[in-house]
């Protein structure tokens, strides 16, 4: 009797487990969605820049990515799993098997391509679930970006950089970076990368790499600790600098245009509509940007520090 009583218990907890929702949004509402860690939970802003929905974790999530419109996939660094939730649903749709050590997961299409630091690899996988290709990498891979053929990969602490087929993985060709680089961007034909700097020494520049031929081409000043970037509707790039709370814009030709003191410790910046967006990790607010100016501050849940978004109807 015990046994059949244990045995409705456990199915009754894994029914619970299938069943675990959010609060759904719907699937033409546009939004910026922080992801906030040191209180786990995601938060969406909409276009009139007001907090429209949260979403509480009970995991100890330390990533994000948008993935084809209407998913969003969450991964944990000391995490055995990530799960893909449906966003017009609140649906958990997907568990994938990645593994603890994910440092970073990045989508193209339906396509879900995840970075573990732990096991140096990047592992390819479907929206359900599947694996589609895996490949080994250089140290502590993290960031990621993806053009129509290729995968760029910076290890984090070591000083490659790799380059994969998108589709299969296959390794191409490997490029000399700086250690310690973080931060993608694809700006016409070249390929700029930020970073936190080694030791003492924290790094001050963002550098242009040939997209085809991998050689430096450059660098911008951007000091310190440039590390994500965003396009913007005006036409410009923009770096943030999580070392000194800056946020840089550049021509795509890589001139300094102009520069603006913004948060407590950013570490993700976006274009949202005609706004630029970052998120403080430490003051715990999401900055809205125009015109060099900022607008409007949204207080948000401790630690953001990730950010995506979503133009349904753009």
């Amino acid at each position: 009797m015990r046994k059949i009583i244990g045995l409705f218990f456990l199915c009754g907890m894994l029914s619970a487990c299938s069943d675990k929702t959010f609060p759904p949004i719907d699937s033409s509402t546009d939004f910026v969605a922080s992801l906030n860690t040191l209180e786990p939970s995601i938060q969406f802003i909409s276009k009139n820049l007001e907090l429209i929905e949260t979403w509480e974790l009970d995991k100890p999530y330390t990533g994000f990515t948008h993935v084809s419109d209407d998913y969003i996939f969450l991964y944990g660094n000391t995490l055995e799993d990530a799960e893909l939730f449906q966003i017009s649903t609140g649906k958990l749709i997907a568990t994938y098997p990645v593994h603890e050590g994910a440092t970073f997961a990045y989508a193209v299409k339906e396509t879900i391509y995840v970075a573990n630091g732990k096991e140096n690899t990047v592992t390819s996988y479907d929206v359900k679930g599947n694996e589609i290709a895996k490949a080994d990498t250089g140290r502590y891979p993290m960031s990621m970006i993806a053009d129509h053929n290729n995968l760029y990969v910076i290890n984090f602490k070591d000083t490659i950089l790799s380059v994969y087929d998108i589709n299969d993985l296959k390794l191409v060709t490997t490029w000399e970076i700086p250690t310690s680089s973080h931060g993608l961007h694809l700006v016409d034909n070249e390929l700029w990368v930020g970073g936190h700097g080694a030791g003492s020494q924290a790094n001050k520049v963002i550098s242009k790499y040939n997209i085809q031929s991998g050689e430096l081409q450059g660098e911008m000043e951007a000091p310190m600790m440039p590390i994500d970037f965003a396009d913007a509707s005006d036409g410009f790039v923009y770096a943030v600098s999580h070392g000194n709370n800056y946020v840089y814009k550049f021509t795509k030709g890589g001139e300094l245009v102009s520069s603006i003191k913004v948060g407590a410790n950013p570490f993700s910046i976006t274009s949202f509509g005609e706004s630029l967006v970052v998120a403080g990790y430490d003051d715990h607010q999401v900055y809205f940007l125009q015109n060099g100016e900022v607008i409007k501050k949204v207080s948000v849940g401790k630690g953001p520090f990730q950010l995506i978004k979503r133009e349904a109807n753009k």
